[in-house]
Parts: structure tokens; sequence; C-alpha cells
């Protein structure tokens, strides 16, 4: 009922008994513990120290007073351990809660397992646990608080009146792990965790006000992860219930006007609502003000009032409110500990309040303040990777603003570095995106910078394969070749090779026992993905310290690098607000060029046009070929033509004109906004011109070049002299291919549901069907494709050929091929993440007769270049052929039996790699040949990998 009085009541009587109880009674020792409970709970309701104290002081006499093999001093262990956490959340000591932590080990330890006080005692370590979490910032506290909470729920029954408090800390905790490693299925869970205490608690109930306190922050965050409002709105309900609901005297009260605060702080944000930010300051004073000067969660309520204050500064101009800012800001940098995990934040906050205020009065004071503060932030070992990269950006921009590129390319280096001891591994692929998307830019600002500071071109190339394409390495790590481990170490490959397929197997998987719930199954399944990456990283770390191996997997060394160019120069444009380059890989060396021309203002603009080419009516089209065709043209003069102008004087490329019948491979990679390019198709292309790419060389695309020497693991000998083809077989260096057939899966879809017709598809596969009756190719036409029919299929073939529509999705990894659904009535998505996750051992080609097949249209992750295409690369084909818009159905058509006509063509031995590439190179120049003006028809198609 929550009666102040009652408490009162119980407290005087129960210091009547202990004063009536005889020293050496051994009742005493419940007298203790029971005062100890009194003066704990008042102090939870009221908030006086001395309470605090008097409850320390009374559970400890409990604890002395009962003895080691008494079966209550698990009890009195119990309430001591849950006694000192509590004045640790108050004071902050560690040591506190270090005594909590033990005393809270020996009670569970001597605690039955079938003892009704265990579910109880299991939920204190849990608590435990979590808050040194939360002070310390190391994962394994939290996942002993998340196991301890799901125990403690897994053994209270339905109805039991401590099971709302179980559920809903351990919400809690799950939403902390969502925090620090970002997987949205800890959030869910946590949220309906939360829901379920909410519901559990009746209406009148004194903890009713924390319930709704829980839930509404937890949907507060997953607002800013999904952006859905109405999860904010929900939030600032159930915030101003939990305000409205706990006494005023409260010493929760605070906490409650902070999250309602930051609720309505976010509105604004949102919104643009100048009411909510005046409420969201009036809400932090308020909770400031009631909260005592040495409470640990001044830093958090400090930290984000400063915030609103400056966020009001920007919107009204009110210098006064820089001011309160500032205050705030160092406030709560002053109440952080050095160790904390939110110093970080904390400094980089405070560091941005000086920056605006430099830029604003330009005092050099300022300007030093803010450097400091954001080099402290970096250097803050205990706080989340995430917070130490952003600091390290904003501090790489002042002292690049100051012409000190030295040390700005020394810290963008680190950032770099450090994005690999992000917790990715551990998470779904829409997780890893959300994370990745935080940290764009940072690996091509980094490889600017080091130009800047005159450093190597290798150390540029460096940072990009680094930083970039990390989800992609991912994949390739856990699947490229390493037999040479194989044959040397076969007992560390052995548990190398086991740990990588168990990473790399998906979180989804539904197998769990029937004596287990889905989100125990959930939670015990990312326990042991934490433990095997930790493994990993051990099993790493042995590895390389075997003789010839200590480059395991690491970053390629220059001459592995220069190596990889063996079949053409590889060209990496990259171009940010510092400077514009492209650096070039041959085998001799690795160099880059300044590319003053290649603004990029200009570039963002041309990007931003170029991902709206395509469909539409004809007016538009006609528009876009014009703006097409300028784009071309500017392509080529700021970045494709000095670039070739280059190797040709260094002697890489020699340019015989026209005829170009011994053109050179070249591959392109594309950073950032220039991810989208058609470098293939750069330069004039009106008749007799060859200042254009496809008169100069043989076009491939290429993610990094990682993935392009993944790529190259298998040899391609699609027509050996004996008319066979390939599989796969080990060897010490290489994936050699035995002789058999080719076989060639042809997936046609001229009809779609619920999309237009593809009239051009049936001559399409006629074509195909024609260049393959002289061959040993082996062909099948797979009637009503479904995705799940596909798949399979993969696994029996060398050569796919899609003729379907594709879409680009804003998430990349949703990007699809359209096919039947398993009933053949409606349409189905072949998902690019279906397709990444499949290892195809036959894998060789791939051709996407699809619209947007090479496309990612999320401009955030562009350095992940996620697209079908480079899905298809990851499931192991070796080239993918696609587009980089939406393409014409009948110049599809006459691209693909040109191909396959150039292709099958040429069953002579040679390097299957470079037929694959010039046939398909051939087939495009027809292409423009037969329609010159029309850019938007044979500019799309694309050659991706080896």
């Amino acid at each position: 009922m929550g009666d102040l009085a009652d408490l009162q009541e119980s407290i005087k009587y129960c210091e009547e008994a202990l004063a009536s109880t005889p020293q050496n009674h051994p009742d005493r020792a419940d007298r203790y513990g029971n005062l100890g409970e009194m003066f704990l709970t008042r102090f939870e309701r009221i908030g006086d120290l001395g309470d605090l104290q008097k409850a320390i002081e009374h559970s400890e006499a409990a604890l002395d007073a009962t003895p080691q093999d008494h079966s209550n001093r698990a009890q009195k262990q119990d309430n001591l351990a849950a006694t000192l956490s509590v004045r640790y959340c108050r004071m902050g000591g560690l040591d506190d809660l270090q005594k909590a932590i033990e005393n809270s080990e020996e009670a569970l330890a001597a605690t039955p397992l079938d003892h009704r006080s265990r579910v109880s005692r299991q939920h204190n370590l849990g608590c435990c646990f979590g808050r040194r979490f939360t002070r310390k910032g190391d994962l394994n506290d939290l996942q002993e608080a998340i196991k301890h909470g799901e125990e403690a729920l897994a053994a209270s029954a339905p109805g039991d009146p401590s099971r709302p408090a179980t559920l809903s800390v351990l919400g809690s905790w799950l939403s902390d792990r969502f925090k620090r490693l970002g997987n949205l299925g800890d959030l869910e869970q946590g949220i309906k965790h939360s829901k379920e205490a909410l519901d559990a608690t009746p209406q009148d109930h004194p903890d009713r006000p924390c319930r709704w306190y829980g839930l509404g922050l937890l949907l507060s965050h997953r607002f800013e992860r999904i952006g859905d409002i109405l999860d904010l709105q929900k939030g600032i309900k159930h915030s101003e219930e939990a305000l409205a609901a706990i006494p005023h005297d409260h010493p929760l009260r605070a906490a409650m006007h902070h999250l309602l605060a930051s609720n309505l702080a976010t509105r604004f944000r949102r919104i643009g609502d100048l009411d909510d930010l005046h409420k969201a300051i009036k809400n932090s004073e308020d909770g400031l003000a009631s909260t005592p000067q040495d409470h640990p969660i001044r830093v958090s309520m400090q930290n984000n009032l400063g915030t609103s204050f400056l966020t009001r500064f920007q919107r009204i101009g009110d210098f006064s409110d820089l001011g309160e800012a500032v205050k705030h800001g160092e406030g709560a940098l002053a109440a952080t500990p050095e160790d904390h995990p939110l110093r970080a934040t904390v400094c980089a906050a405070l560091g941005g309040l000086f920056e605006s205020r430099f830029s604003i009065v330009s005092t050099p004071e300022d300007f030093d303040q803010s450097l400091r503060l954001y080099r402290e932030a970096f250097d803050c070992q205990t706080s989340p990777p995430g917070a130490r990269i952003e600091a390290a950006r904003r501090a790489a921009s002042l002292l690049s603003s100051n012409g000190n590129f030295d040390e700005s390319s020394s810290l963008l280096e680190k950032a770099v570095s450090l994005m690999s001891s992000v917790n990715l591994r551990l998470l779904r692929r829409d997780d890893q995106q959300h994370i990745l998307s935080q940290l764009s830019g940072v690996a091509s600002t980094a490889a600017s910078v080091a130009l800047l500071a005159r450093r190597d071109a290798y150390d540029s190339l460096k940072l990009l394969e680094l930083g970039r394409g990390i989800i992609i390495g991912f994949a390739i790590d856990s699947r490229s070749e390493v037999s040479d481990l194989r044959t040397d170490h076969p007992l560390e490959f052995s548990q190398f090779d086991s740990l990588r397929l168990e990473i790399d197997s998906p979180i989804e998987e539904t197998n769990y026992a029937s004596d287990e719930t889905p989100d125990r199954y959930r939670n015990r399944v990312m326990q042991r993905r934490w433990e095997a990456v930790n493994e990993m990283e051990e099993s790493l770390a042995r590895i390389r310290m075997l003789p010839g191996y200590d480059g395991f997997l690491l970053s390629p060394t220059r001459e592995d690098l220069m190596k990889s160019a063996i079949n053409g120069a590889i060209i990496i444009f990259n171009c940010t607000g510092y400077r514009s380059d492209a650096i070039i890989v041959t085998t001799s060396a690795i160099t880059s060029l300044e590319l003053p021309k290649l603004n990029y203002e200009e570039t963002a603009d041309w990007m931003r046009q170029l991902a709206n080419f395509g469909g539409g009516g004809w007016i538009k089209r006609g528009k876009d070929n014009r703006k097409i065709k300028d784009l071309l043209i500017w392509l080529w003069d700021s970045a494709v033509g000095p670039v070739f102008d280059k190797l040709e004087h260094d002697g890489t490329i020699v340019s015989d004109g026209v005829q170009g019948s011994n053109l050179k491979r070249v591959w392109w990679i594309g950073v950032g906004k220039l991810s989208m390019a058609p470098f293939h198709a750069a330069g004039d292309h009106s008749p007799g011109s060859t200042r254009n790419t496809l008169s100069r060389a043989i076009s491939s695309y290429i993610p990094t070049i990682k993935a392009l020497t993944y790529a190259r693991q298998k040899k391609l000998e699609l027509f050996h002299k004996y008319g066979a083809s390939v599989t796969m077989e080990h060897s010490k260096t290489a994936k050699i291919l035995k002789q058999r057939n080719a076989r060639l899966l042809l997936i046609p879809m001229a009809e779609t549901p619920g999309a237009t017709s593809l009239p051009g598809v049936d001559a399409e596969v006629q074509h195909i069907l024609d260049s393959t009756t002289k061959t040993p190719v082996e062909t099948t036409v797979l009637k009503n494709p479904n995705p799940a029919e596909v798949l399979k299929q993969f696994q029996h073939h060398d050569i796919v050929h899609f003729s379907c529509h594709g879409v680009s999705s804003i998430n990349p990894s949703d990007s699809h091929l359209l096919l039947f659904d398993p009933d053949g009535e409606g349409a189905s998505k072949l998902l690019a993440r279906d397709i990444s996750g499949l290892v195809a051992q036959n894998a060789q080609l791939a051709y996407l007769s699809a619209c947007s097949s090479a496309k990612n249209s999320s401009v955030i992750l562009a350095d992940e270049v996620i697209h079908l295409a480079s899905a298809f690369q990851l499931a192991g084909f070796s080239h993918t052929l696609a587009n980089l818009w939406e393409t014409d159905d009948h110049a599809s058509s006459e691209v693909a039996r040109d191909f396959y006509h150039l292709l099958f063509q040429n069953q002579e031995n040679g390097d299957g790699h470079n037929l694959v590439s010039a046939a398909f190179h051939k087939a495009v120049k027809k292409c423009r040949d037969r329609k010159p003006g029309d850019f938007l028809t044979w500019a799309p198609f694309v050659h991706t990998g080896a």
C-alpha cells in the first residue's frame, strides 16, 4: 500500500523488540536483521542517509551474531549485500559494491537449488553485477547479471509477488546490453519483460511508478534506434504517469523528472515544438535541484541539461543559454570518475560546447579546451569504442583546421583501428549495419588526412581496407581458404575452423530445447556467441605466434596488395571535404594521384542525381539521358581521365585507340558516395572518340582488395581443352578445379505477380539456350522459381542466370530479386541477406539480368557495399554481372545474348577470369555501339569480381 505511517510503526516495534532482547539471545540476530530491512526500506522511500547507515550497521550486526553453520546465515549475507549495493547506488563507492557481490555470491552458493529464497538471491546478485557493469563497463558483468536474472525468472511462478521486479530489472539489463552491443533483439525482449512487469503490478502498488519509468525508458531507446514516433509518445506518456504517481518527497522522483526531460528534448529535436524544449529544461532543473550534490545520477542529469541548453541556444540564440550549457557540462565532468564508461561521452559533450562557443567568439582558450576534451575522450579506455571514435573524428577536424595534419592523421588512424574492436560479430546483420552507419566516413576521412600529412599512399590505402567493407570482411574471414594452416597445424586449424563456423552461423536459428523458452534460448546463444568471439581472439593470437603465420588474417602488407594487381591495376577513388585522390595499385607500386577537379560538393550533387536515374516516362528518361551524358564526361574529366593518363605515362596501360584489341583489365573501387559511380562508362562516347573507359580498359568492380583476393581463390576454367569445367578440391595454395561439364541454371521471370511484364525474358533465355547447343554445358531452366528452391539449386550449378525484376532497398540487405512464392500464385523475395549467407561450393558466375542489382541505396552504408551483386560474391561466385540502375528489358536481353555467345565461342585454355570479363566488356561495347546516345540503356551493365 505504501503508507509511510505503517513503516514508521514497524520500525518503532522492531526497535522495542531489539532493546528487550538479551545480548546473548539466539533471536537477537533476527531482530537486527529485521530492523536493518526496515531502515533500508525507509531510506528507499525517504532518502535519509542516516537510515541507510543504520541499515548497514544492523545488517552487519545480524551477520556477526549468526554462527557460520547456521541455516539463516545465507539470508543475513543476502540482506547485507542488498544494503551495501544500495549504498553504492547512492554514494558510488566501489568497495561497497565489491563487498555486496562477495556476500551475495556466498549467500547464493549456500542456498539449495529448491529453496524458496533462491529466486530473490539470484535477483539480488544479478543486480550487483548489473550495477558493476554500469560503473566499470565490463561486459562479463552484464552477461552474469542477465544469466542470474534469467535463472531467477525461470524459477519464479506466475503470480509470485517478486516476479514483476525480476522482469523489470532483467528488461533493464537487456536494454543495457542493447545500448552497449547494438542488438535490437535485446531491446525488444527488454520491452516485452518491462510490459509484463507493468501489467503484473497493481494500479495502487507503490512500485507502479517505477514500472512506468522502466518501460518509458526502454521505449525511448527503441525510438532512438528505429525512429517510430509512437514509441517516443508512449515513452513520454509513461514518464508523465510515473511522475504523477510518485510522492513528491520520494528519492526516485528526480530520476523521473530526468527521463521526462530527456524524452521531451528528443521530441523537440524530432518535431521542433519549442514548448517541449522549455518543459525539458524545467524538468531537468527540478530533478537536479532535488538530487543531493554527491549523488552519482547528477552526472547524466547535468550532461543532458547542458545539451538542452545548447539546443535552445542554437534555436533561439540567447548567449546565456550557452553559458548555462557550459556550466552544467563542467559539473557533469567534475562528477564523472576517470574510469567511468560514460567519461568519453561527457568529455566529448563538453568539448562540443566549447567548440560551439569558439565558432561564435573565436577565443583560443575555447579551441584549446575543446581539443583537450576530445583528446581526453578518445583516451578513455573504459568507454565504448563508438564514443571514442566520434571523439577522435571531432579532434581530428579541429587539428586539421589548424593545419596540424600529422596529429590529426595519427588520431584518425587509431580511430579506424578501433573500429575492429566494436563487437559486431555478436550481432545480426541489421544491427551491424546500424552501428556502422554511425561510423560512416571515418575511414575515407582518415585516408585523405593521411595524404595531407604526407604519408605514403600505402598508409592511406591500408586505412580504407581496414575501415570499409567490414561486414563483408567478417564473412570472408569465416570462409577464406586456409588450407596451409590445415596442413601445417591441424590442431590449431580444427579449433579455428570450428569457431569461425559457429560465429558465422545465423543467430535467428530456433532449435531450442523443449524445456526452455525462446527468450532463454536466445540469451543462451548470445552468451555462447560472446564466449566464442573471445575464444576466437585467443585462437588467432596463438596462430599468429606460429612460424610464418604472424600476419594470419591481418591487414595485407604492401607486397600482398601489389600482388593483387597481377591481372590489372586497381584504382580506388576517395573524395572527402579535405581532398580527392585516386590510389593506384600496380604490381610495381602503390601511388596516389590528387584529383583537384573532383570537388566534394559537386561529387555529392552528381551522385544524388545518379541515385534517381532510370524509371519514369519518356520525358524523364530523355532528361536523365542528357544528365548522364554530362555526368560521364564530368567523371572522365575530373577522375577517370587523369588516372588513365598516369597509367599510360607509367606504361601500365598501352592504349591502341579505336581497335581496343589488347585492352588491359582495371578494377574500380569507389569510396563513400563514389561507390555508385559508373567509372566503366566514363567519358565522351561520341563517334570516333577514345576519351572513354570502354576504349581504354576492361572494367571490373570490387568492394575491397580483400574481396578481390577472396574472389580469386578459385581458378576458373570454364572450358578446359577436354570440354570440362569446375568442381573443388583443396591444395596447399589454392582451390584447384577438377574437370566436369559446367552446369548452367536459368531462372526466368517473364511474368511476376504484382509487377510489370518483362517481354524480353523469353528471348533472352532462348538466346542463351542457343549459345550452349554446341557446348558441353548442361543447362536447366527452372520453372516457377521460388527463393528456397533457387538457393538449393545454387549448390549444383556453376553458372546461375536470373532474368527478373530486381529491387534495391534502403536497407541494402533487403535488396531482392522477385520470384514466385512456393505455391506459384504470388511473388516472393530472394533477399541479399539470404544469398550472402549461402556458401555455394561450385559457384563461378552469377548473371543478374535485373534492375539495380549492383546498387546500394543507403548513402550512410555506401562503404559496406551491400547489394545483390556483392551478396553473390560472398556466396562464392567469382564473377557477378549486374546493373547499377533500372535497365531496358530488350537491351538486357541483347547484352546477355552477346555475352554468352562470346563466352562459349572461346573454349580455349587460358585464364577463365579474364575470359569472362573480356566477353562482358565486348557485349556492353556492342550495346553502346548500337545505341551510342542512349546512355541509360547500356551504361548500367557492370562486371564485379575476379
